[in-house]
């Protein structure tokens, strides 16, 4: 055998081998981190139109509460109580109503069977108009007020009879509060929708109409402010196909002959929508026409590439039909493993000259990391905290667990305080209670303290929001000294926290703790030039004994907090 053929029997084997293992061990990180990153992204697209749906739930059960306001539900009420529909008294009722939710709800209005009108709207702080028209009156009056009764400033008369409105029309001929077709409102040309409902007298007669006013903007307002991903679009749509809301720059509204005219999702220049839309028109119409459709997920080939669709119904308990819908361009989650790919290759190649154990060890370490990236991923998924992932490393991995990290903090923190947000403690409750039920010795115990901030609104309103934000971050960083590490800081919203609390063993430990918290947040705070403090109500509720779901759990927090809320002022009345 020649020199050269020996050569060639020696290293060509083990070349080839050592490429042949280089390459398959490529392959094999592809399609892990492939794996890894298509868990990743399904459970990120469900979490987010599950959020998108939630955020836009509450919106329009703001309408509700609004219209509830002015006239409850006598079937909720503990006893009957009667309607007046004397103008003086629904105009403290509707400047009332119109201020809850003024970002979403500052119209609120009502029609009575014999012609009078009132409406309040608050189109912005300093600039109220309110409705009149007395029953038989010719004409409707028009003022800019600054409270109830202020009549001093007439902008205009016209005439207006609400019988002949289509939210007068539909409501009288509904059992329950009925929601107008979307319009673009005269005024704003924005997408608007009415919430209606008919309200009768003791003797079954009727007495008129409430409506208010829910602005679409708002939606789209709060899906811009969403970061999914560099190129992805997130957007809701009705049951005829047409755009409520949309995360980009595109208006959902095109005026044609001066008309402002609503925009189909097939009609939308972006191509993420209307193409998403058109290839997967069956999938959403099946899902809109079972209303109990949880949300699902779908991979669309489009002109763009692969994209991965997330879609969910909406609004089905508010009487409404809707889609949420979020696509991702798979590029924007496979760059850095496709870059990795490549780099891997080229790995392969140098790796002839080292020897095969050091490349085994390598790809040993890339495995191992690789699991606990996809570990990680299905835990993210069922609610839990993202374990400590120990992957140090500078390559395409490193900047996948970073992007892991980061996601978790985008989803799962306050961005503010950074304590966990309403979403990742909802996520953690349900955690604890599917363990709780699977364990075969019993359930674990745990509590959830609802806290409130008493004079928060003071700094505020004395020393600006950016005081108050500190404050916030302040209160926030007392409440997870005051708790174990094995619990749970949130914030529910505004100045109000949730604290998640494991292994209670009895009352006796959660008036101890609730002690504590009070004592810690009520003490004073220092800001940059000046001394502050808030004062704090605390509400509790334990699982199971007070609920076996999260929103009873909270409900009776909230409840309770409340009530030691108007004890307080009670005391602080009599001290007085």
């Amino acid at each position: 055998m020649s020199k050269s053929s020996l050569r060639r029997e020696l290293v060509v084997p083990i070349t080839v081998l050592v490429i042949g293992v280089s390459v398959a061990i490529a392959w094999v990180s592809m399609k892990a981190g492939t794996d890894a990153v298509h868990t990743l992204t399904q459970r990120i697209l469900i979490d987010m139109v599950n959020r998108i749906s939630s955020a836009t739930e509450r919106h329009l059960d703001s309408a509700l509460i609004v219209l509830e306001s002015v006239a409850p539900d006598p079937k909720k009420q503990p006893q009957t109580q009667n309607f007046s529909d004397d103008l003086h008294n629904l105009e403290d009722k509707l400047w009332a109503a119109s201020g809850l939710f003024m970002d979403v709800n500052n119209y609120v209005y009502y029609g009575g069977a014999d012609g009078r009108m009132i409406g309040v709207f608050r189109i912005r702080n300093d600039f109220v108009e309110l409705y009149w028209h007395e029953p038989n009156a010719p004409l409707r009056q028009v003022y800019k007020v600054k409270a109830p009764g202020d009549r001093s400033d007439k902008l205009r008369t016209d005439q207006y009879d609400p019988r002949q409105r289509p939210w007068y029309q539909s409501a009288v001929q509904a059992t329950q509060p009925i929601w107008s077709k979307i319009y673009n409102d005269f005024t704003s040309a924005e997408p608007t929708i009415t919430l209606a409902k008919a309200i009768h007298r003791q003797d079954r007669s009727l007495a008129g109409v409430v409506a208010t006013d829910v602005t679409l903007k708002v939606l789209s307002d709060f899906l811009r402010t969403l970061d999914i991903s560099k190129n992805s679009v997130a957007y809701i749509i009705d049951s005829e196909g047409y755009i409520v809301a949309t995360s980009g720059e595109e208006s959902a509204v095109r005026r044609v002959n001066g008309v402002p005219e609503r925009l189909l999702a097939s009609e939308m220049k972006s191509p993420l929508i209307s193409e998403t839309y058109k290839k997967s028109d069956y999938w959403q119409r099946k899902i809109l026409q079972d209303n109990n459709a949880i949300s699902s997920t779908q991979q669309l080939q489009l002109a763009i590439g692969t994209v991965d669709v997330a879609v969910s119904s909406l609004g089905v308990r508010q009487g409404l039909n809707w889609l949420t819908v979020v696509a991702v361009p798979r590029s924007d989650f496979m760059s850095s493993i496709n870059q990795g790919f490549f780099q891997s290759l080229v790995i392969a190649v140098a790796c002839v000259v080292f020897a095969l154990t050091i490349g085994l060890t390598i790809v040993d370490r890339v495995i191992r990391d690789i699991r606990k990236l996809t570990s990680a991923a299905e835990k993210f998924g069922d609610g839990q905290a993202l374990p400590e992932l120990h992957i140090r490393r500078d390559d395409e991995i490193g900047i996948l667990a970073q992007t892991l990290i980061e996601m978790e903090n985008k989803l799962r923190f306050d961005k503010l305080t950074q304590v966990a947000n309403r979403e990742s403690l909802f996520a953690q409750i349900n955690y604890l209670q599917k363990n709780a039920i699977n364990k075969a010795y019993g359930l674990e115990v745990f509590t959830l303290l609802f806290v409130d901030l008493d004079r928060f609104k003071d700094i505020n309103d004395n020393h600006g929001h950016d005081a108050g934000d500190r404050a916030l971050v302040i209160i926030a960083a007392r409440l997870k000294a005051a708790i174990r590490d094995t619990d749970t800081v949130a914030r529910y919203g505004g100045d109000e926290f949730v604290l998640l609390l494991k292994d209670t063993k009895n009352s006796i430990d959660i008036h101890n703790m609730v002690e504590k918290i009070s004592s810690l947040v009520e003490e004073p705070i220092a800001l940059d030039d000046v001394i502050v403090s808030v004062g704090v109500s605390i509400g509790w509720a334990s699982y199971p004994e007070d609920g076996e779901d999260y929103v009873r759990l909270i409900k009776i927090a909230d409840s309770r907090m409340y009530k030691r809320k108007q004890d307080r002022k009670t005391t602080q009345i009599h001290l007085v």
